[in-house]
């Protein structure tokens, strides 16, 4: 079979093995340079709020405690064991040790794309041309500190490591894919990517006339696993309103287009790339084009999903290209201008290393005006006790330090836990929007924190709430009849601490 097939090879001459040293290099410092600065992402709060509080439970919370306003029951956390990881971490070995797993992590990931792509017969030539294409388009899902969709990211590369090894080694290949596949299910909700990819690989298969029955088996045995979570059949309700939702206010879901010309030219760079390749070798010749072309689809509506769409396409690309015309001439090229190809992956190494260094990858930032630190640290000092409206990318962060003496209106778990009803109301009250007052009568808010640039804050002073404190890039106000301590710290910098 053409996509699992071992290909004999002669021994590497010692300049090759200089090449692929220094073009590994060249691309892995490439990466690091993207996502070497490195902000607390704002889901690790809530993420790592859910298991300090189902501690105190004594059980993994399934209603909310932490919002003043309605929410959705039960509550479903897809993300309660990447949650868990970052809290026992943080927990047992410091803030920093987040920073080795994401490194870990990227890492892991290209070296298994990298993988895929030789096992299917990829030149290493070709595959490091391909590497810094794909990890610019894949820098979204590793820019923060470390995100649950990392691990998706990781696993999907391994899952197409699967494929290219079940039909050869069938009980090592599921040994090892499926204990694997059951930790993604409780990590991270993007495994329902590895049932859907699997699929259409599958279908691709069965119209090559290839023997797909191990993969149906597979396929089988995955969607059984789906039931192993802390919520059993509860878990698929909750996917049902995750999968489907429109999701207009979080900007990560939206399409690509959105991304500027940068990130669209080499999007469609790529596409080109798998399309050229398809019009010259043919769809026989290009194993993996359902999943490619499904994962294109999906980056393009909802550039969350555009790493997804890096990983598979790394893995093959460089399989693709040397069956064309154009990869025929990329692989020639090394061998009239090797100088040239090591001067220039050893440049491209350098610059990325000093840019990464002067990046300082090793701290782990909070940093305010991503963060409210200012105006939390001055809730903590009055010791505040009551119920804050916040914007929607503040609020674990507010819960993680404040609960449960202060509870929010809404926060960063969309899909979870708050309805869309909730979502438009207080969007539209930061947007000063019409009726934009009924919200703050709508619910108990005992204080309001704006950012200073919310256009809500150029119509407060038509109301009696009062601004208790502000900063240059904050202002809290506090409802009628509520003392706090006037406080102005506009000439102030803040910057907060992990965790």
């Amino acid at each position: 079979m053409l996509e699992t097939a071992e290909r004999p090879s002669d021994p590497p001459l010692a300049s090759d093995v200089w090449l692929r040293a220094v073009s590994i290099l060249g691309a892995a410092s490439f990466f690091l340079a993207l996502i070497s600065y490195n902000f607390v992402d704002i889901d690790i709060w809530h993420q790592m709020a859910l298991i300090r509080e189902s501690l105190r439970a004594a059980q993994l919370l399934r209603a909310d405690p932490f919002a003043y306003t309605p929410t959705l029951a039960p509550w479903i956390d897809h993300e309660w064991g990447a949650g868990a990881i970052a809290y026992f971490t943080t927990r047992w070995l410091g803030g920093r040790a987040l920073l080795i797993l994401k490194f870990l992590l990227a890492a892991g990931t290209g070296a298994l794309c990298w993988r895929c792509a030789a096992k299917l017969g990829a030149d290493f030539r070709i595959t490091s041309l391909c590497a810094p294409l794909a990890a610019f388009l894949a820098y979204l899902g590793f820019f923060a500190t470390i995100r649950a969709q990392v691990y998706s990211f990781f696993f999907t590369a391994l899952l197409i490591l699967f494929w290219q090894k079940v039909d050869l080694r069938p009980r090592a290949a599921l040994f090892v894919w499926m204990p694997a596949f059951l930790l993604w299910v409780n990590l991270h909700g993007g495994f329902v990517v590895a049932i859907g990819l699997t699929a259409l690989y599958c279908i691709e298969k069965a119209l090559r006339a290839e023997n797909h029955r191990r993969l149906l088996v597979a396929l089988l045995g995955m969607m059984l696993l789906a039931f192993l979570t802390p919520y059993g059949p509860a878990y698929f309700s909750y996917l049902r309103r995750a999968l489907w939702m429109a999701r207009p206010f979080a900007p990560e879901w939206r399409p690509v287009w959105d991304l500027g010309p940068v990130w669209v030219t080499c999007f469609l760079l790529a596409i080109g790339v798998a399309v050229y390749a398809v019009a010259s070798a043919g769809v026989r010749k290009t194993p993996g084009i359902f999943p490619l072309a499904a994962s294109a689809a999906e980056a393009a509506m909802h550039r969350k999903l555009l790493p997804v769409f890096a990983v598979v396409w790394l893995c093959y690309a460089p399989f693709y290209l040397p069956q064309t015309p154009v990869g025929k001439w990329l692989l020639e090229f090394p061998q009239r201008r090797r100088r040239f190809v090591l001067a220039a992956w050893s440049v491209l190494a350098a610059v990325s290393i000093v840019a990464a260094v002067r990046q300082k990858p090793w701290e782990l930032r909070v940093p305010q005006p991503i963060y409210p630190v200012g105006a939390v640290q001055y809730l903590g000092e009055q010791r505040f006790q009551g119920n804050v409206l916040v914007p929607f990318r503040l609020g674990a962060y507010v819960s993680w330090k404040l609960y449960p003496e202060v509870k929010v209106s809404l926060d960063g778990r969309y899909e979870e836990v708050y309805s869309d009803q909730v979502m438009r109301e207080i969007f539209n009250f930061y947007e000063a929007g019409p009726g934009w007052r009924a919200t703050l009568e709508a619910y108990p808010t005992d204080a309001v924190l704006a950012p200073r640039a919310a256009p809500v804050c150029d119509k407060m002073s038509e109301t009696l709430w009062v601004a208790a404190y502000q900063d240059k890039d904050f202002v809290l106000y506090v409802k009628p009849g509520r003392s706090l301590k006037v406080q102005d710290d506009r000439t102030r910098s803040f910057a907060g601490v992990f965790p």
